[in-house]
């Protein structure tokens, strides 16, 4: 095998495994993972689900994904294109971690390794402001296979 078609399969390699302990804060934006394939276009395969979809500010609210086995996720609840409220995961969490984005500390919440998971359960701790937000969901059921900020719902902030 040439040394450039070695070269190539690590990098192809290297860019499907390189986010295996969850989302870098650079993708919150278009919540697109850096994966060496598109987005999938076919119908989003899991369930995103808010347990109060109307809560006071400052109040907490679960969010759960739930479906067949996937291995990583972005979940983001956004004001327009900005995400607001933080994810309050604690440090010690096998499999959820909190990021930051837009700087605003905790409010994405992605993977921390790539052990499958078929429901997970977030909690989101709504903003100071009222107003209704819509959760944003990218799931990757694998490095090859994965929706885009899908809109899975609305939390009414009162």
């Amino acid at each position: 095998m040439s040394k450039l078609m070695i070269l190539t399969v690590l990098s192809v390699a290297a860019s499907a495994w390189g986010y295996s302990a969850g989302a870098p804060e650079a993708v919150c934006g278009n919540m697109t993972p850096n994966h060496p394939v598109s987005a999938q276009k076919t119908r989003f395969p899991y369930k995103v689900s808010v347990s109060s979809d109307t809560i006071k500010a400052g109040e907490e609210t679960k969010i759960n994904i739930s479906g067949k086995q996937f291995k990583g996720f972005l979940v983001e609840v956004r004001d327009g294109d900005q995400a607001v409220g933080s994810f309050q995961i604690p440090a010690d969490d096998k499999y959820l971690k909190a990021i930051n984005c837009n700087g605003i500390k905790g409010s994405g919440a992605t993977h921390k390794n790539k052990v499958e998971k078929s429901d997970i359960s977030l909690t989101w701790k709504a903003p100071s402001t009222a107003g209704k937000y819509t959760v944003y969901a990218t799931v990757a059921l694998d490095g090859l296979t994965f929706w885009v900020a899908k809109p899975s719902g609305t939390i009414n902030v009162v």
